[in-house]
């Protein structure tokens, strides 16, 4: 809701260039808010050059603001539904002239920061869609303006019936807002395809920012033997298993993970006993691995965030730096490993740095992201939080 009092506040850093370059956040310890204000509440913000921008503010957040215009706008009045609405139609309208996309079923559709709609996710899987607030004020802000912002996805040429809400990040339930769907939907990625279960899933079902890290996993398979730790519903096993693969061992903590990934294969037509499917711990399983001279041609380790914070780092680094020459351990001569990060915290230089120092011998060769439905603004390094390196080693 917006905020009735049209408060114009002062940022306390100089900020302009940041925010004019494209950098959406603000950080507490550049505004002093009124104690009046309320999560979601629209306003204005200046500083010694004057009017600099329109945002919704988060009280008690680190994130203490997102920005929604360059320069301000009238608060009360230009941030309206038709304004949300517009939003999601340019976002849906992007993703609508991918070619990259053509052939998926399962795609972003709002992107946060990114599609200018700071702090809101939205999914697509085939005729269902799942809305994620970031935070309570993400929430207080985008709810008001949702049916606005299902208009605009619907004008940009997003083609959906049922819409389902996880409410803020991190809640691990959805429900449905419009229409009603079963935990299970398919979805096509190129050839592979994957059930999705949007109610009970991770994040919201299905991990769509590694598509393209998953088409070259596939592309590197024929003939390979592929190690996938930390796997989750198997999206880098299936890719590698149709890209031909003579063996797939997928590796993960949660079982109802690894009854998944049986049942992805499953779908794809996939069976044999080359295709192993194991529940247990990352570490625990390289250890075992290591200890019964076990080795692969590929081995890739996407584990979970190792630093949820910017205190967590220095812990993570040294969780990455063990992970990395563990993998390496379990190597064939002459085979890849791949590491991800899906912390923003954790920079590609961090990874790269990693490596130089602890695998010097290797060669990189490949530095990726997430997939283009998951843009980045160049302004905003913070956006780029998913690293995919692909080392050979020699």
């Amino acid at each position: 809701m917006a905020n009735p009092r049209g408060d114009r506040i002062v940022v306390t850093k100089p900020l302009r260039n940041a925010i004019v370059n494209g950098h959406p956040w603000l950080y507490d310890r550049a505004l002093n808010l009124p104690s009046h204000l309320r999560a979601g509440d629209v306003v204005n913000l200046a500083d010694e050059q004057g009017p600099l921008a329109t945002v919704y503010v988060d009280p008690g957040s680190p994130i203490v603001a997102r920005v929604l215009e360059v320069p301000a706008v009238d608060a009360t009045a230009a941030i309206s539904p038709a304004w949300a609405q517009r939003r999601a139609q340019r976002a849906a309208a992007r993703r609508s002239h991918d070619a990259l996309l053509r052939d998926c079923t399962g795609r972003r559709l709002v992107h946060g920061e990114a599609d200018g709609c700071p702090g809101l996710v939205i999914d697509q899987y085939g005729d269902t869609i799942v809305v994620v607030y970031d935070g309570s004020a993400a929430n207080a802000f985008w709810s008001a303006r949702l049916d606005a912002v299902l208009d605009g996805l619907k004008a940009g040429g997003a083609d959906f019936v049922n819409v389902w809400l996880k409410g803020e990040r991190g809640v691990t339930e959805a429900h449905a807002y419009r229409g009603s769907k079963p935990p299970l939907i398919t979805i096509n990625e190129g050839a592979a395809r994957f059930a999705v279960d949007v109610v009970n899933g991770q994040k919201t079902g299905f991990f769509l920012d590694q598509r393209e890290n998953r088409r070259l996993v596939g592309r590197l398979a024929p003939g390979a033997r592929v190690l996938n730790l930390y796997c989750y519903t198997g999206g880098f096993s299936v890719h590698a298993a149709l890209g031909g693969a003579s063996a797939v061992t997928s590796v993960d903590i949660a079982p109802r993970a690894i009854d998944a990934v049986a049942a992805n294969f499953a779908l794809n037509g996939l069976t044999g006993s080359e295709h192993k499917h194991v529940c247990m711990d990352g570490f625990d399983f390289l250890a075992k691995a290591r200890n019964s001279r076990q080795t692969w041609d590929l081995v890739i380790a996407d584990p979970p965030s190792f630093a949820p914070s910017e205190r967590a780092k220095p812990a993570a680094l040294a969780a990455y730096k063990r992970l990395l020459l563990e993998c390496i351990q379990v190597v064939a001569p002459g085979g890849s490993v791949a590491l991800a990060s899906c912390s923003s915290h954790i920079t590609e230089v961090d990874l790269v740095d990693l490596c130089a120092k602890h695998v010097p011998t290797a060669q990189l060769r490949a530095v990726l992201s997430a997939a283009s439905d998951h843009p980045v603004i160049p302004g905003f390094p913070e956006g780029r939080y998913l690293k995919f390196l692909l080392l050979g080693l020699s």
